[in-house]
């Protein structure tokens, strides 16, 4: 099953799924878009040369429409996500991770809000939270992103003031949006960053002049749980630290294009800071104290640092 994909007349939407590890949540992951309401899809499994080749799973599904890439070596996250969309064919692709579950009606519900505004460059929707088990619950992470100021209705995010709520806090779940292939590029993912490819993207989208459409309702059950590799890289201060760096990148390039509110939250930085001065007050009274350390030291580094530039690669997007 694995091989390259050919370009051509295809689904009106692609699936892919950037896998690692972890059959089961797989499972219940290509379960999920088999369960969707719209059926003219196709769903592509693009394994990152992990070590659990999921191969066989996939193949037991018999479904003409799913199909198995596994990548010859590793290619990181940014990497992978980039990999996603040159294995698919639809103009609209949506990367859902390999451990969350779609409701059945997003296909059609992005579909139609694509339709209706065929100037964004993405669509992307609310999520229900869940837990390792699949239980839904409501996390501090969840109630804190819940009170970041957007509008509470269907709506366009552009310009300076929908930037600057982006900056904010990144409220945008990666695994909901259904990206237009013809407006974000065949490779628009850095694969220098770790942790927050998904905000570069978006934020760079709007600084662009392009926008996004946000759907207000959740279509994705996103699963909080220890073993993702966001868990893994909030152990200690380099999720942390790569958020200032493109903070501070942002900062400057708005400054430039005149967005002064954009430029201004991005110079702050509030929410990036308190969710690190959280962590490390957490880390310090549950016995955590080389985390604790490290993100202290990253949170003083942080405010007594009064420069805004720092380089942060990532690829043209509309090479």
């Amino acid at each position: 099953m694995e091989g390259e994909r050919v370009s051509g007349s295809g689904p009106r939407i692609s699936f892919a799924i950037p896998y690692f590890s972890g059959l089961g949540h797989l499972r219940e992951a290509i379960e999920s878009v088999l369960r969707q309401e719209w059926d003219d899809w196709e769903l592509v499994v693009v394994d990152d040369h992990g070590p659990e080749p999921a191969e066989d799973l996939v193949a037991s599904f018999n479904d003409a429409r799913i199909s198995y890439v596994r990548n010859e070596r590793n290619l990181g996250l940014g990497g992978n996500w980039n990999r996603c969309l040159e294995l698919t064919r639809a103009p609209l692709v949506t990367i859902l991770h390999a451990d969350d579950r779609l409701l059945p009606e997003y296909a059609g519900a992005v579909l139609a809000a694509a339709d209706a505004h065929p100037e964004v460059a993405a669509v992307f929707t609310d999520v229900f939270t869940i837990d390792a088990h699949g239980v839904r619950r409501r996390t501090i992470t969840d109630h804190v992103k819940s009170r970041l100021p957007r509008p509470s209705g269907d709506h366009v995010v552009e310009g300076d003031e929908g930037l600057a709520h982006l900056l904010f806090g990144n409220y945008i779940i990666c695994p909901t949006m259904c990206l237009r292939r013809a407006l974000v590029g065949h490779a628009p993912f850095s694969t220098t960053l770790r942790f927050v490819p998904d905000w570069e993207l978006t934020t760079r989208l709007l600084l662009q002049g392009g926008s996004l459409y946000a759907l207000r309702r959740p279509l994705l059950e996103y699963r909080r749980h220890a073993g993702t590799e966001t868990s893994r890289m909030t152990s200690d201060a380099s999720r942390f630290a790569e958020e200032i760096g493109l903070m501070r990148q942002r900062a400057a390039e708005c400054a430039q294009h005149g967005l002064a509110r954009s430029a201004r939250t991005a110079r702050r930085r509030t929410t990036v800071r308190g969710h690190l001065l959280l962590r490390a007050t957490l880390d310090g009274a549950r016995g955590r104290r080389v985390s604790a350390r490290e993100e202290w030291r990253a949170f003083w580094s942080d405010l007594r640092d009064h420069g805004d530039r720092l380089r942060v690669d990532h690829p043209d997007p509309q090479e």
